[in-house]
């Protein structure tokens, strides 16, 4: 059995239960013969015949070819022995044994759905088609799930390990250390060198302060990689370590952009809604799938809000959410300082997101990211937001667009030629504010005015349609709202059915949740018992396929209303997997006196 503990990508970090014993995953089997035992700090190993040794093993079962009868849940079948041009010959030998499979194309995986876990054959032809290896992942999360174990051998390396994990690989083994030690290869993680070449006292790696030879060296260099990995996966930084190893070979680069570009939906819906802090340093941070999603529900799930008339295009800040910020202040006092402050639409202009509405500022990763701040846009970046504004205006009428923007401010004058622009030299000088104040003064100045409180009530909703879809409409429907951001009460009928927190999300209350059950989104289904603390995956039936790990949701059963609280996995996960929290819950309904 799997059970999550912390993720990135379709990568996970894990414990996966095999008999009495628990291994960690990702995981390193490494190669173990007589002539060569594995390390002494190897969790798992890999066999050709099983030993004395203590440690888990994994008993590789050979060719059709040359077959290995499996004796042991944990021996692998024997593979087909064809290349992977062959993936799909029939032979008369089933890809299943034990507890494991080994597959070489998608003809083998419908008789895979009942083992643990399974083992992509060819792995080292991946390296020539890492269209192809994205694919493989692709083929066996959507027709097996996410509860199965994947591994492959003979193509990790300590500069493509992060990549293999954030693609959902949970299992790789040390096999490729052992061939390129043979052919005198040096493995950092920023990739390989001659031995002749490298400077074994600059590494600083234990084998090599010893003394000992390459392939205690390069086995050292794996292991270590690994260690980074799962400490990177602990603190929800795994796609920044991967793109820090992108430069290192173009395999590593050509995986993540297939992820990206060709599978994004699967990748974002094992993807958190919520999050610590997004470092989006490299080109690839644009495609990220947190950023897409975010860009996305601009244009699905947001509309301006009703009563304002004049768009109002600013800078980022550095300091996260920007309102916090001294700019942003100085920027929101100028705002308030015009004839019809409530009509003015504050958006921000930032990359990696594009457009971010100012009621959206503490969303995830709105309120999160961070950027190197230059003042240069990339081609890439600036198509971006042209893209968006565009888009953005399209479902967006102002009778006014105004353009409070520093280096930002020639991509926005390309886009929207008819803005008006106020900043001067620095968008935070005394004249600049002058300007904005006076431009935003004569822009509103037909106008109608509008109540400070339906203003507000137009931006709760605006966050609850974001963070639900049309469904949270329904939360602040005829609400009213009691605090000041960022902690407000959403009362409808007397009843407290929401709260907005720090976070820059709604948290439900037991008559919010009855609310999104109703409208049928975001409910997982569980079996006939009430909750007397967390919900865990086994006790889960069902799930709305739009639930991602962060979600708030609310646990009913046969649509009776049970509990409330935060999704720790996603739809499909909840339903696979029989390990883990699937709902952290934050409210419960009394149990019958």
């Amino acid at each position: 059995m799997f059970q999550i503990d912390a993720r990135g990508g379709l990568g996970r970090k894990g414990i996966w239960t095999r008999g009495d014993r628990t291994l960690p995953t990702p995981l390193v089997l490494f190669v173990h013969q007589t002539s060569r035992p594995a390390p002494s700090y190897a969790e798992g190993l890999l066999v050709a015949e099983r030993t004395g040794d203590a440690r888990f093993q994994v008993r590789v079962g050979g060719s059709f070819f040359a077959p290995r009868a499996p004796r042991h849940p944990d021996d692998l079948p024997p593979g087909k022995g064809t290349p992977r041009s062959f993936a799909d010959l029939e032979i008369p030998q089933a890809p299943v044994a034990g507890d494991w499979a080994v597959t070489a194309g998608e003809s083998d995986l419908a008789a895979a759905k009942s083992v643990g876990g399974l083992f992509l054959s060819n792995g080292p032809e991946f390296e020539r088609s890492p269209r192809e290896f994205v694919a493989a992942v692709r083929r066996v999360r959507e027709i097996l799930g996410p509860a199965k174990v994947l591994a492959v051998t003979g193509l990790a390396t300590p500069s493509n390990l992060s990549v293999l994990v954030y693609a959902g690989i949970d299992v790789v083994d040390s096999s490729r250390m052992r061939l390129d030690s043979a052919r005198g290869l040096f493995h950092t993680a920023d990739g390989t060198v001659p031995i002749a070449d490298a400077d074994r006292d600059a590494c600083g790696c234990p084998a090599c302060a010893a003394g000992e030879d390459l392939q205690a060296h390069n086995d050292r260099a794996l292991y270590r990689e690994m260690l980074l990995v799962r400490n990177h996966l602990v603190h929800g930084r795994l796609r920044e370590l991967a793109e820090r190893r992108l430069a290192n070979i173009p395999w590593n680069t050509a995986v993540i952009r297939h992820l990206d570009l060709r599978e994004y939906d699967l990748v974002e819906s094992y993807t958190s809604v919520a999050g610590g802090e997004m470092l989006a340093y490299a080109p690839e941070s644009l495609a990220r799938p947190e950023i897409i999603r975010f860009r996305r529900r601009i244009r699905e799930r947001y509309a301006k809000p009703p009563s304002t008339s004049v768009l109002l295009l600013l800078p980022c800040s550095a300091r996260k959410p920007y309102s916090t910020s001294r700019s942003h202040r100085r920027f929101r006092d100028a705002v308030l300082a015009s004839a019809n402050p409530a009509a003015v639409h504050e958006v921000i202009v930032t990359s990696p997101l594009g457009l971010i509405p100012r009621e959206l500022e503490r969303f995830y990763p709105a309120g999160a990211y961070d950027i190197p701040v230059t003042g240069d846009w990339s081609r890439d970046e600036g198509a971006m937001v042209t893209d968006d504004l565009r888009a953005f205006l399209a479902a967006n009428r102002y009778e006014t667009v105004v353009a409070h923007l520093g280096s930002e401010a020639p991509i926005i004058k390309a886009a929207v030629p008819d803005a008006v622009f106020t900043a001067k030299e620095r968008p935070t000088s005394d004249e600049s504010l002058a300007s904005l104040t006076q431009a935003l003064s004569v822009a509103t100045s037909s106008s109608a005015r509008v109540p400070k409180g339906l203003r507000f009530a137009e931006e709760m909703s605006n966050i609850a349609r974001f963070q639900f879809g049309d469904a949270g409409l329904g939360l602040v429907n005829a609400a009213t709202f009691r605090g000041r951001m960022p902690d407000v009460r959403v009362i409808r009928e007397g009843g407290q059915v929401a709260m907005y927190t720090r976070r820059g999300m709604l948290s439900l209350t037991l008559a919010g949740g009855a609310i999104l059950s109703d409208a049928d989104r975001y409910w997982v289904e569980i079996e006939d018992f009430l909750p007397k603390g967390n919900i865990f995956a086994v006790g889960a039936v069902d799930a709305a396929p739009e639930i991602r790990p962060g979600d708030e949701v609310v646990v009913r059963h046969r649509k009776e209303v049970r509990a409330v609280g935060t999704a720790r996995l996603g739809a499909r996960e909840m339903v696979d997997f029989r390990r883990g929290e699937a709902v952290h819950v934050r409210h419960v309904v009394d149990a019958p006196p």
